[in-house]
């Protein structure tokens, strides 16, 4: 990372239970983001480390246990945090500007996106969204379909870092 750009291969996350609205907003980012919903500690730990993920935590405990195993970790503020700002704070102390990349993944499985004509999708989707819209996005590991709809521009507006609501 000396050269002054970022090192995107190694922008993964794991995220713990507590922390389900942050995987997601890393995920709309484009990050490959795990969320460990119903995993013991050892084996957060240990999948972190096998795939070389950072570890974010609300628990103190696994965070110390974390720093333990030389795992890169960062421990979330236990009160109520926003979640677009931490995700932002913590891609900017990470140097991660660079590695951005919006809706390349699934906010619901972590799976990447892949962008799909219309034709393709001919009674998947509700024929007023089919017809308004000709491409969608489509997770290739759980198959869910997304499109542009009014929400994608209050994302993009919380992406780029504007509070409006």
């Amino acid at each position: 990372m000396g050269s002054g750009t970022p090192d995107c291969e190694g922008a993964r996350f794991g995220v713990d239970a507590m922390l389900g609205r942050l995987a997601r907003v890393l995920r709309l980012l484009g990050f490959d983001t795990l969320y460990f919903r119903d995993e013991d500690d050892l084996s957060i730990l240990a999948r972190c480390l096998a795939d070389r993920r950072i570890l974010l935590t609300a628990d103190r405990s696994l965070h110390l246990l974390a720093k333990g195993w030389r795992l890169r970790t960062i421990l979330v503020p236990s009160e109520r945090i926003d979640p677009w700002e931490f995700a932002r704070l913590t891609v900017e102390d990470l140097g991660l500007e660079g590695c951005v990349r919006p809706f390349t993944r699934c906010p619901k499985c972590n799976g990447e996106m892949e962008m799909v004509h219309r034709d393709e999708l001919v009674g998947f989707v509700h024929p007023y969204v089919w017809h308004r819209n000709e491409y969608f996005a489509v997770c290739k590991e759980c198959g869910q379909i997304y499109w542009e709809g009014t929400h994608v521009e209050r994302i993009r507006e919380k992406l780029s870092g504007n509070r409006s609501k």
